[in-house]
């Protein structure tokens, strides 16, 4: 080994080599979830919209950000909102983050096999199911490539801008590089630098050693007793330093000034008309008695009409639709909501129900179950909109 490389080794801060490295295995992960998946994991952005043009438009918008997690395939419910790799030939090879609305079980020698039918809830651009490919709906479960577990609004438009502008992408790349090259080249400093900081870092360990609860080489034990000591003065000083006791008082009455306001604010900012959270009408599509009848399913679409008042401290959390027949459920989909809205809106929504189940002569419920989150405080007590249809409303044909 050259006398260079071993001054160079030699004068390298291992303790900065690890962070160095840690940072740099947090940015890897994160690109890597970005543009790929690792452990089951990826990130993915709804790319097509804005609203109202975005298929999953009003739940979900363009530059939305997901976390999703490659489940089992028992783990995903009826509502889930899925990733999954189309066959269709006029997206080949896309991927598409659509809701499930119904699932198909099929076994065989081989064990159990799993199959996802999916729509987007966008009422006026997914009114029917997704193909899969030129000939079904059934999604196998081998092109899942996972259930959404978190959303981040917004957020993945730094990946979209980076996607549409290689210029971006490789200027961002560069950076990053050029730090890179100097955290590792950067000069030493002089030897009367290194001098100063050596004095002072004796100066604090010989301080550390004359405390009372100085633990000679237990770095871990002298990190916690210096911490709790420091938490102690912190504490006393409160009684002692005036200037302390103000800031705790302005900061503590700024927080509280924040969660008070918060309500009032919402008050002035209300959607006109609107005094409200909740659904105020709702439309079923037509049945086609014809539709994938080999499938031996009919595919009900239908909107939900919400309305909201425009107050930030409420946000729609979730709806549990029922199709019922004489007081038997025989259909059920279930919505979660991540954004606060204002004034009217639709969402869009589907069953499938197995023919086996549906009487094409008898009336049809829909039920709405609906939960409203609030930001502050308790959520508001669950209620429910109901509607039925008679056989003609939805004609059959």
């Amino acid at each position: 080994m050259s006398s260079t490389l071993k001054k160079y080794i030699a004068g390298i801060s291992w303790k900065d080599s690890v962070v160095m490295l840690t940072i740099g295995l947090i940015l890897f992960f994160v690109i890597k979830l970005m543009f790929g998946g690792i452990f089951g994991i990826s990130l993915v952005v709804i790319e097509n919209g804005p609203c109202p043009n975005s298929s999953m438009c009003p739940t979900y918008d363009k530059g939305d950000l997901f976390i999703i997690y490659k489940s089992n395939p028992e783990d995903i419910q009826v509502g889930d909102v899925i990733v999954y790799v189309s066959h269709r030939f006029t997206n080949q090879g896309m991927l598409i983050i659509h809701r499930v609305v119904n699932i198909t079980i099929i076994e065989d020698s081989n064990g159990k096999h799993y199959y996802y039918r999916v729509s987007g809830d966008n009422p006026n651009t997914n009114s029917n199911l997704d193909w899969f490919n030129s000939t079904s709906t059934l999604i196998p479960f081998e092109e899942v490539q996972g259930k959404t577990t978190l959303m981040i609004p917004k957020l993945g438009y730094i990946r979209l801008w980076l996607t549409e502008n290689p210029g971006l992408r490789y200027l961002v790349i560069g950076f990053l590089a050029v730090i890179a090259i100097y955290l590792l080249f950067a000069p030493d400093k002089k030897k009367g630098e290194k001098e100063d900081e050596e004095t002072k870092s004796d100066t604090i360990e010989a301080a550390k050693e004359s405390k009372k609860f100085s633990l000679s080489k237990d770095s871990v034990k002298l990190f916690f007793i210096t911490q709790w000591n420091a938490f102690l003065a912190g504490s006393k000083s409160l009684f002692t330093d005036k200037r302390k006791r103000i800031k705790l008082i302005i900061a503590v009455s700024l927080i509280l000034l924040i969660i008070v306001s918060v309500p009032i604010i919402d008050s002035l900012i209300k959607y006109p008309n609107i005094s409200t959270v909740g659904i105020y009408n709702l439309e079923v599509g037509k049945i086609n008695e014809g539709y994938l009848s080999s499938e031996e399913i009919t595919f009900l679409p239908f909107e939900i009409y919400i309305q909201h008042d425009g107050s930030w401290n409420k946000v729609l959390k979730a709806f549990e639709v029922k199709g019922m027949q004489e007081g038997i459920v025989i259909a059920s989909m279930t919505w979660n909501s991540y954004y606060q809205k204002e004034g009217n809106f639709t969402v869009g929504g589907s069953f499938v129900f197995p023919n086996s189940l549906l009487d094409k002569t008898k009336n049809l419920t829909i039920s709405v179950t609906y939960q409203v989150h609030l930001r502050f405080g308790q959520d508001y007590p669950v209620a429910t909109y109901e509607q039925t249809f008679t056989p003609f409303e939805f004609a059959f044909t």
